[in-house]
């Protein structure tokens, strides 16, 4: 793993899992909920489903809808958030690979009287990233139902492309999408995936080396022809 996606892993406690594992978290996990900046150096992100506005960090700055970031998949989670007039109270939260974490809503504390019916516990989705050059570390969490909705999808397809053996690290744009319901406009997260690259492509394009594979004894092959030499990756702007 890079030396970015380390420090990342130092924040979040990132298991070790096989692929299958993996996938199999991120499949159930989406499956399953399709209906301030922190001491550990974390910049967290708010997303606006009435104006749209997504922000981080405690001067609620604007995160750039033209950059590019990069997930890191095995940092997804999952959890609860309890909300009273309109602030978040009370919060728990955990890997999706390892359920046996989880807090069964029958357990969690009581923080009522509830004045609004929006307020009380509600479960929530989420996973961290990270900008291209892995400076600065991102986690984003939601609860609405669109929002899960976003993010379920982005599981599902990360889970997707891992069973099939595909580069499963998606390269985004963090945007957002307007859509109607019950006769009012609102907006609901977009994670608009530019490129999937490989664990081995995200640790080089942060300047690390990747998580070493189990070491299988290789079959005889023939002398391969030399690789052609690609280009280091650069900050890319948006296409227009």
């Amino acid at each position: 793993m890079s030396t970015s996606l380390a420090a990342y892993a130092k924040g979040g406690n990132l298991p070790t899992l096989d692929k299958n594992a993996m996938a199999k978290a991120l499949a159930s996990a989406g499956a399953e909920e399709s209906t301030g900046s922190a001491s550990d150096g974390v910049e967290y992100v708010s997303f606006s489903g009435k104006t749209g506005s997504i922000t981080f960090g405690r001067d609620r700055d604007d995160l750039p809808q033209d950059e590019l970031f990069l997930m890191e998949s095995r940092s997804a989670f999952r959890g609860w958030i309890c909300w009273t007039d309109n602030k978040p109270v009370a919060r728990h939260q955990w890997s999706i690979y390892q359920p046996e974490m989880a807090i069964p809503e029958r357990e969690l504390e009581d923080k009522g009287p509830y004045a609004r019916a929006q307020d009380g516990w509600q479960s929530m989705l989420g996973f961290g990233f990270m900008s291209e050059d892995g400076e600065v570390q991102y986690s984003f969490s939601t609860n609405s139902t669109s929002g899960k909705n976003a993010v379920a999808d982005l599981f599902d397809e990360i889970a997707q492309r891992t069973i099939r053996g595909e580069p499963n690290f998606p390269l985004f744009y963090f945007t957002r999408e307007k859509f109607q319901a019950q006769g009012e406009w609102n907006f609901k997260p977009k994670f608009d995936v530019e490129e999937w690259i490989t664990e081995d492509e995200a640790a080089a394009m942060l300047g690390g080396e990747a998580e070493a594979e189990p070491e299988v004894a290789p079959e005889p092959e023939p002398e391969p022809e030399p690789e052609e030499v690609k280009p280091a990756r650069t900050r890319r702007a948006r296409r227009t």
